[in-house]
């Protein structure tokens, strides 16, 4: 018998992490390796979709069984919940205007920046520029309209979900990856949920052995700088 698993999505769809649940093509890297993780296990799987602020603590509250979705390791959140090994390593990056330059984080200064409410890229630019004003929204695609508009001179964001954006938008490049933001992504579990931690370990593990996983990130990351 098939054991049925919640997985938690990002109602802002983190393309090419994967789309909107919704669309046409529900499509992404992790929505591959979920497939490839589900059929290895034997997982009948149900996606279950949230703004990305409520994400986590449905998680820790036990609503969710797990959440592929983008999800930054961190050490506060190791504290509240398992970790599989990091399957997406990658970097902050600030997007900007075509036009525009960055040269260093000291180019920040008197900049409106936009930053995705809950995220990494919000924590960090708080710590580091507490003086800039700052524009946080739900959902990415508010942040790269604002910029592609001039509303707003900056977004920070992972470098993986900048690269999708940026298909899209023209007229924005990234403008420089921040020194010191390496970062992972992997999948979180509930915390003590240990056996699924391991045997998801397990099969990232077979398929960097077998090519699969290799195959998986040219298929959807190929010409992208992380």
């Amino acid at each position: 018998m098939k054991r049925f698993l919640k997985i938690g999505l990002d109602s802002a769809a983190p393309f090419p992490m994967h789309t909107d649940l919704k669309s046409n093509i529900f499509e992404g890297f992790e929505v591959d390796l979920i497939k490839v993780i589900a059929e290895a296990l034997e997982l009948d799987v149900q996606y279950e979709v949230s703004l990305w602020k409520d994400i986590l603590p449905q998680l820790y509250k036990g609503e969710l069984d797990m959440i592929c979705s983008a999800v930054t390791v961190t050490a506060s959140r190791k504290h509240i919940l398992e970790f599989s090994d990091p399957y997406l390593h990658f970097r902050l990056c600030a997007v900007v205007r075509h036009g525009d330059t960055l040269t260093s984080s000291n180019d920040f200064k008197n900049k409106i920046i936009g930053v995705r409410a809950a995220a990494v890229a919000e924590k960090y630019i708080m710590d580091e520029f507490p003086a800039n004003m700052l524009v946080h929204a739900d959902a990415n695609i508010e942040l790269y309209d604002s910029l592609n508009q001039g509303r707003i001179d900056i977004v920070v964001d992972d470098s993986p979900i900048a690269g999708g954006f940026l298909r899209r938008y023209e007229k924005l490049k990234i403008g420089m990856f921040i020194p010191d933001t390496e970062s992972n992504y992997a999948i979180a579990m509930k915390k003590g949920d240990v056996n699924l931690k391991n045997q998801i370990n397990e099969v990232l593990r077979k398929m960097k052995e077998n090519g699969l996983y290799d195959a998986l990130f040219t298929k959807w990351f190929t010409h992208m700088q992380l």
